[in-house]
């Protein structure tokens, strides 16, 4: 698809809203209550020369998945690699920012509460100076990507007291990962990080992402099932959380992990 086709990228964006609605109410049906937004649902909306003007056209469409996800159904998005917001490089920067306000323009036009998780990116000239860099292009983001935005813990550089420090100054929650905790930590535990990250939720249910290690793989890959015997290890250890699954088969592995939760009675 090319971004000159506008015809195409108005189609294409037709059928993405078409099958997120219909998604949507299949999660709903099997009690997959907590759901990531694709970040290519209007492909290119971040792109400089986009003309098609996707909130108004595609309008009817967008309030019409909001009023399916209203109330029942708890949303976030999560960009991909290429969002660095403390990146040294200027258009770096400034493509993210672009990237986050689509994000954030997407679910006000929908209507709905959700947010937008982000990894705190580069460390070049060293972690402490990667920090001061992300807290200074925090104040770059429009106030509809601040209120939503929530930082993750990643499975090299930045830990969970990382993520902590920059909640202290910026306020944006931190979404607690278990598989890079694991690999990247100060020592605490996973009910330690996980008790210090709640506090950043304001009294709200913390979002978490789970995943169990790919056997043979590099540290950090992602399963690609669910482990059950490892995910009811980790479902019996924390209490009151939405946890989403990073398992590469997707519904087959949700639809088990739902099982589950209703065996041991941790489905709420």
């Amino acid at each position: 698809m090319r971004l000159d086709h506008l015809e195409k990228v108005r189609e294409v964006s037709e059928r993405n809203l078409n099958c997120l609605k219909r998604t949507l109410i299949w999660n709903m049906d099997h009690d997959i209550l907590f759901f990531r937004i694709s970040s290519n649902t209007i492909p290119f909306a971040s792109h400089p020369k986009m003309s098609l003007n996707w909130r108004d056209e595609l309008g009817d469409q967008l309030r019409s998945v909001g009023d399916v996800i209203m109330g029942r159904i708890r949303i976030s998005m999560h960009p991909g690699q290429y969002v660095v917001l403390n990146s040294n490089r200027r258009e770096v920067v400034e493509s993210s920012v672009a990237e986050l306000k689509y994000h954030a323009d997407l679910l006000d036009s929908m209507g709905v509460d959700g947010y937008i998780q982000i990894h705190v990116g580069s460390s070049q000239g060293g972690k402490k100076e990667g920090l001061r860099r992300f807290q200074e292009n925090f104040y770059l983001l429009p106030e509809n990507v601040m209120k939503r935005l929530a930082i993750e813990n990643d499975d090299r550089v930045y830990t969970v007291n990382d993520c902590l420090d920059l909640w202290d100054v910026l306020r944006t929650p931190v979404v607690f990962d278990n598989l890079h905790h694991d690999l990247n930590n100060n020592g605490e535990s996973l009910e330690d990080a996980l008790r210090m990250v709640r506090n950043t939720w304001k009294g709200n249910r913390p979002m978490t992402d789970y995943s169990s290690q790919e056997k043979g793989e590099r540290p950090g890959v992602h399963a690609s099932t669910l482990s059950i015997s490892h995910f009811l290890d980790y479902v019996k250890r924390v209490d009151n959380v939405d946890v989403m699954l990073e398992i590469k088969d997707k519904e087959k592995s949700a639809l088990r992990a739902v099982e589950i939760l209703k065996e041991i009675g941790k489905l709420d």
